[in-house]
């Protein structure tokens, strides 16, 4: 904020921090205008929070700043694993050891519904539940005293505990889409939840009522919080299948080709109920779309905006799936549009991101601007792109995060 003869100009900032987080995800936003608004979408793992993370948040509570919304999109270890462990070091809500949190997004069992009795468990069966709920948190540094870690400590766990304010703005229910309910967080911030829907947390219900009956099938399930614990074990091991993307490249590649292929979306029922929105900051916006399937958010923009309205374009579009060709299909970039695209993965992780979706984002037509997609690692599979004939034929250009970064920094 400048004062320039006695006027205040307020510098408006939109800004993204896309960390390094593996083959997972985790996206810091700031909104700098009359307020200071702080959201973290996803932790990525525990060292992503403890390497990366950590230190912004200690630095941003030494300037008497807060996180306005975590919102965790969904049980996958790339996603919620930092949380845990950033929760976990965080303490209480009423007096955190780092920084305070207004506000938390995370749907886990007890905001569904699932129970199929009244029945209390026996002390036998919650131990059998605890004893069969234990998943130690992927690239965590386990010291000799940290037995948190060894023990597999919950993010639901800690949330509860710690008595955070936990999905409080939608009546403690669960986060999903519901017709002219945005929620404001401040006078200049909005978020608008795109999914779940309510179909997608009924087909969520199911799968976990039949996970859970799998694991534990003498156990009548009941409201116990202790079941937050074994679904979010169950989903933390529970992984997507996942069809292979092209293995050889070369500069030959007919992109059209590439992005005319044949589209079969994501059947992941755990993926379908991320969490996705779009985050507005006074004239500007920013659509974050989790692992989602597209057949989803297409509906759900339909539902937002006029047919006069698309394409819409976006400041900036976090790209599903880490780029997965099985979560962005052709008719829903027929919807949306951007200057900058988001694609957070180091690879390692069923071979994303697929060079089918970038083939689609790049050979659309064109809307008048050059398109910036930003990557969280760089990948030899994606040289043949950096072509300046390429780059001037499809009016796009590649940006990497510089290795000795914590994050990519794009400013909207």
């Amino acid at each position: 904020m400048l004062k320039v003869l006695g006027v205040i100009i307020i510098n408006e900032l939109f800004s993204i921090n896309m960390f390094e987080a593996g083959n997972g995800d985790s996206f810091f936003i700031r909104c700098e205008g009359k307020y200071i608004t702080n959201i973290i979408i996803d932790f990525g793992y525990s060292n992503t929070y403890k390497d990366h993370i950590e230190k912004y948040l200690i630095a941003m509570a030494a300037n008497n700043e807060k996180i306005d919304l975590v919102i965790i999109t969904h049980y996958d270890q790339d996603h919620i694993s930092g949380g845990i462990r950033f929760f976990e070091d965080n303490g209480s809500a009423e007096k955190p050891n780092i920084i305070s949190v207004s506000e938390v997004w995370h749907n886990s069992y007890k905001h569904l519904k699932i129970k199929e009795s009244d029945k209390e468990l026996t002390k036998e069966e919650k131990e059998y539940i605890l004893e069969n709920s234990i998943v130690v948190e992927q690239n965590r540094n386990i010291g000799a005293n940290d037995t948190s870690a060894k023990q597999g400590s919950r993010l639901a766990a800690n949330l509860k505990y710690y008595e955070y304010n936990w999905n409080s703005m939608f009546e403690n229910k669960a986060i999903m889409y519901r017709a002219n309910n945005s929620i404001t967080l401040n006078q200049e911030v909005e978020v608008i939840v795109l999914s779940p829907t309510p179909k997608e947390i009924e087909n969520l219900e199911k799968v976990w009522k039949k996970e859970l009956k799998k694991k534990f099938p003498t156990i009548e399930l009941n409201d116990d919080e202790i079941f937050d614990d074994a679904v979010e074990c169950i989903s933390l091991m529970k992984r997507p299948k996942s069809i292979p993307s092209i293995k050889d490249t070369s500069t030959s590649i007919n992109l059209e080709n590439l992005a005319g292929r044949e589209f079969q979306e994501d059947t992941d029922e755990i993926n379908a109920s991320s969490i996705t929105c779009i985050i507005k900051f006074k004239e500007k916006k920013l659509l974050m779309l989790g692992d989602s399937v597209p057949s989803t958010i297409e509906v759900q923009l339909k539902q937002i905006y006029q047919e006069r309205d698309f394409p819409i374009i976006f400041d900036g579009i976090k790209v599903s799936h880490h780029g997965s060709m099985r979560n962005t299909s052709s008719s829903l970039l027929e919807l949306i549009d951007s200057k900058n695209y988001f694609i957070s993965t180091n690879g390692s992780s069923h071979g994303h991101p697929d060079i089918e979706t970038i083939a689609k984002i790049i050979t659309r037509k064109n809307n008048g601007f050059v398109r910036k997609i930003y990557f969280s690692h760089k990948f030899s599979k994606l040289d043949f792109l950096d072509s300046e004939e390429l780059k001037q034929k499809y009016n796009y250009e590649l940006h990497y995060k510089v290795k000795s970064e914590d994050a990519v920094q794009i400013y909207l």
